[in-house]
């Protein structure tokens, strides 16, 4: 899987933005949770393929 360049003006410590499928991700499921600084967030596909990220 290729990288995609990052924005100009983008705060980061590389040219790269790390890319990665959403089944790589989710594997089967529709619905994972992901912890960020130690709040949880809610990433969801719904039935129409559309992901929604809700805290």
């Amino acid at each position: 899987m290729p990288d995609i360049a990052a924005k100009p003006g983008h705060a980061g410590k590389s040219d790269t933005v790390k890319q990665m499928q959403v089944h790589e991700l989710m594997g089967d499921d529709r619905e994972v949770i992901i912890v960020h600084q130690g709040e949880e967030y809610r990433l969801r596909l719904t039935s129409n393929n559309k992901l929604i990220l809700t805290k």
